[in-house]
């Protein structure tokens, strides 16, 4: 097996560009790297590395991995200093935005191990997917069409007349079959074929190898020509969606050819502003589910609402608050999430104006009384996580009632089991 290295750095961290052989303490890649790296802007559209002079790169706002050759690059969010530990979170946190319920074994088995992300995730989408392949293979009912010597199903007249007629002895048929060659099972059977080049780990090679197995009978589709449109989910196949979902986000980030033909490569990036929102927003969706409380994430759910209109009567510039509370028609509560670092020694802890401003129009537009800018806690803010500031708007206090507050808040990543609770508490 070829030698692997593995390069992990937090969001903005500086990575110096060289030659990686020097026995320095400060991570170091080289030209070559530091190039391809920088250059995933073109594909993904954003950086996850930027050079910040001729002889270092740093990372971004974006955490990830990205397989160059034999290197693995990953990012990871700066919510602690133990990388382990910061991994195990980030595969939680991406995890529960794809609605896949990881064991507490499972997240211990990440937390001891010094694999990347990406070998993580690999692992347990395998997993997954073996589970329900264990449970049975899905299967679906498939309209088929031929020609044949013996009538099958029913006859398609027109084609019979349009092809056959002026050969009786052909007839053509359509008809249904019970098939586990379905768009689902090859949308999976495309993701195992692709992993099994990318992961470096025996065991997980092991583990996709025999899935493949088990999909022996579905055929193998070319990822451009797989028939993405004709997945759907009901109750029969709707425990294969958070296996679905993983396979998409694998199979839509892949990178062919990375090293000259050696190898295939992934290059899998989060934005931390949409991943925390998402992860918060999913958090919240279970704390509240027998509160009373109907909780909408941005976007969704019908809460569309509007900072002015135009001549002509019709909404204009929308407003799109992450999450939202609502108590038999009226809002009770509007929480934004910000993926920024408050700090002890700015004013107002580093709340910026502009986002005052945006729970100020948050507040008046969906008549709601509190508004909720939340954060992540980090040991250099001091104390516990949780209530920080309020700020009530004008009208103040005394002409409004109930006033009308913003809320500046932190919650604690570090232990992610402990998130519920912080929630409930702040919004309750």
């Amino acid at each position: 097996m070829r030698s692997v290295a593995l390069l992990s750095v937090f969001e903005y961290q500086r990575v110096r560009v060289g030659d990686p052989s020097c026995d320095e303490v400060t991570p170091c890649i080289t030209r070559a790297q530091a190039d391809f790296l920088t250059n995933q802007r073109t594909r993904l559209g954003f950086e996850v590395f930027k050079f910040v002079n001729g002889s270092a790169v740093a990372a971004q706002q974006y955490v990830g991995v990205c397989q160059i050759g034999d290197l693995t690059v990953e990012v990871l969010p700066k919510i602690d200093v133990d990388v382990g530990h910061v991994r195990k979170n980030l595969v939680a946190m991406i995890a529960a935005t794809v609605d896949l319920a990881i064991k507490d074994g499972g997240t211990a088995y990440v937390g001891t191990q010094s694999h990347s992300i990406l070998e993580i995730l690999i692992r347990l989408f395998g997993e997954k997917l073996f589970a329900q392949l264990r449970r049975g293979l899905m299967r679906r009912y498939e309209t088929r069409e031929e020609n044949r010597s013996v009538l099958r199903g029913r006859l398609d007249v027109v084609q019979q007349m349009r092809l056959n007629i002026g050969n009786p002895e052909r007839l053509y048929c359509r008809y249904q079959e019970f098939l586990e060659d379905t768009p689902l099972n090859q949308v999976f059977k495309a993701a195992l074929r692709r992993l099994l080049k990318v992961t470096r780990r025996i065991s997980s090679q092991r583990l996709l190898a025999e899935l493949l197995l088990m999909l022996d009978t579905v055929s193998d589709v070319p990822v451009s020509k797989l028939a993405w449109q004709d997945v759907h989910f009901d109750r029969m196949n709707e425990r294969y969606r958070p296996s679905y979902k993983l396979a998409e986000m694998f199979l839509r980030n892949m990178l062919p050819d990375v090293t000259g033909g050696r190898h295939e490569g992934i290059s899998l990036f989060f934005d931390m502003n949409a991943l925390f929102e998402e992860y918060i927003g999913r958090t919240v969706q279970r704390v509240m589910r027998d509160s009373g409380v109907s909780v909408a994430l941005q976007g969704r759910g019908g809460n569309q609402r509007y900072v002015a209109r135009d001549s002509n009567g019709s909404g204009a510039f929308a407003m799109k608050p992450d999450i939202v509370g609502v108590r038999d028609g009226r809002y009770e509560w509007i929480l934004d999430t910000k993926w920024k670092v408050l700090s002890q020694a700015e004013w107002r802890e580093g709340v910026a104006q502009a986002d005052l401003y945006q729970m100020y129009a948050y507040a008046s537009c969906y008549d709601c009384p509190k508004v909720l800018l939340l954060y992540p806690h980090h040991d250099e803010l001091g104390g516990e996580p949780g209530f920080r500031q309020t700020f009530y708007l004008n009208p103040w206090a005394t002409t409004c009632m109930p006033p009308m507050r913003v809320m500046v808040a932190s919650v604690d990543l570090r232990e992610l089991v402990t998130v519920p609770a912080q929630l409930h508490s702040l919004l309750n």
